[in-house]
């Protein structure tokens, strides 16, 4: 009869975690065995524990704020789940797809951005030829070697400075946390693209030998887990001379899934969780001690002031207080967030914010220091952070509103429960 319910009588549950390893290589092992497609979302929970305006397109368009940003996206992947080259080949691709479009449209579409070496050490590493010749990466050659010889090639690529290309990608992600975060108005006609970069500097050729060298290579720094067969299929386009974004699509659609059904998921989860495990524990704990005391209130009301059978039934509304505080703080934690953090938009650090100061305090290894670092990490001792992004915090205003309904629900079932008993005067 009713069309749709409002949004908050939707409960909200956080999205389940999912071990980034074990997904990636039940993906992988499905394109091995011949599975052509994906499927869309293999998540058992449906939409809405993503909200729409936190989705992985917002945060890759930096329409997010901490401590969903873009950047904090990057920290969590780096710290967390130790896996950032998805995140920075993904942005590393629509970056030069940007750049390499741009340059089609152009009166000079073959023109390039110049090396990071000069002329003269360019001449120096193969007569001339090898520069020019498309990167053939040892054990992926399909083709015959470029003019100028491969191993001369080789050593080019592997003289150019990679600390260089590296902080170049890096910067792609970081340089985005200083964007300015604007809640309060809209930003559609605000630039939102990744592409901020006059251009890389490395032609491209030298710019994909560096991502073929540092994520499709077998045991490379950042190697993308992807299957042999896209990757040597990737490898060959490149080393016949296309650079053309083309032959890498499939890799970007490939770390795009992995990056939506999995990790970014699982930094949602992260961020809804506004609370150390400490805090979650000793909020738990309060709300047993709230829940635990409108029962005794209630107990002691009945049977014991003055006796039983000789206390007004309405004095039992006097344990609904503790249990409506008990059950709410319950119902928050239940999904992994602190209810008073979550009345004030408050949040503790994220684990790549404080970890400065943990390696700076390690100084003991006694048992008393553990004590004392477990208690810091509590929501009383530890510096409270504002949630700058908004849909983060009407998500969190949602979890209030539901707790608090929640939990005024329970506590009339209960006390429909006691005052219906024949112990009332």
């Amino acid at each position: 009869m009713f069309s749709s319910l409002p949004s908050w009588l939707d409960w909200y549950r956080k999205p389940s975690y999912r071990d980034p390893v074990v997904f990636s290589a039940s993906i992988r092992a499905d394109l091995e065995n011949g599975l052509t497609s994906r499927p869309g979302s293999i998540s058992s929970q449906s939409d809405s524990a993503i909200p729409s305006n936190l989705t992985l397109d917002r945060v890759l368009n930096n329409d997010t704020c901490s401590p969903l940003s873009l950047y904090d996206f990057y920290m969590y992947l780096k710290h967390i789940e130790l896996s950032p080259e998805n995140l920075e080949f993904y942005i590393w691709f629509k970056d030069y797809e940007a750049r390499y479009n741009a340059s089609s449209q152009s009166t000079s579409p073959t023109q390039e951005t110049p090396l990071l070496v000069s002329s003269k050490d360019e001449k120096s590493s193969g007569g001339g030829g090898g520069a020019g010749g498309p990167y053939v990466p040892e054990g992926f050659g399909t083709t015959s070697p470029p003019p100028g010889g491969e191993n001369d090639l080789t050593t080019t690529t592997t003289r150019l400075p990679d600390l260089a290309f590296q902080t170049y990608i890096q910067d792609l992600v970081t340089s985005q946390e200083s964007k300015r975060c604007r809640p309060f108005w809209d930003r559609n006609n605000s630039d939102k693209t990744l592409v901020h970069h006059s251009g890389s500097g490395y032609s491209r050729r030298e710019e994909l030998s560096h991502i073929v060298s540092r994520y499709l290579t077998p045991d490379s720094p950042r190697e993308l887990n992807i299957p042999p067969a896209m990757r040597k299929q990737v490898v060959s386009s490149i080393s016949r001379g296309d650079f053309s974004p083309d032959p890498l699509r499939p890799v970007a659609d490939h770390v795009y899934y992995l990056l939506r059904n999995c990790s970014h998921r699982n930094f949602i989860r992260l961020g809804v969780k506004n609370g150390t495990f400490e805090t979650l524990c000793m909020v738990t704990i309060v709300g047993v001690l709230f829940t635990g005391l409108g029962l005794l209130t209630m107990l002691l009301v009945a049977f014991a002031s003055p006796s039983i059978h000789h206390s007004s039934r309405w004095r039992g509304l006097a344990s609904a207080p503790f249990w409506i505080i008990g059950f709410s703080f319950l119902f928050a934690g239940w999904r992994g967030s602190c209810f008073l953090l979550l009345l004030f938009s408050r949040r503790q650090e994220l684990p790549w914010e404080r970890q400065s100061d943990d390696g700076s305090v390690r100084t003991s290894t006694s048992s008393r220091w553990s004590l004392v670092k477990f208690a810091k990490k509590m929501m009383i001792f530890e510096r409270k952070i504002r949630v700058k992004d908004r849909g983060l915090r009407d998500l969190q205003r949602k979890i209030v509103i539901q707790s608090v309904v929640a939990s005024v629900v329970a506590t009339a079932v209960l006390e429909v429960v006691f005052l219906v008993l024949p112990i009332w005067k």
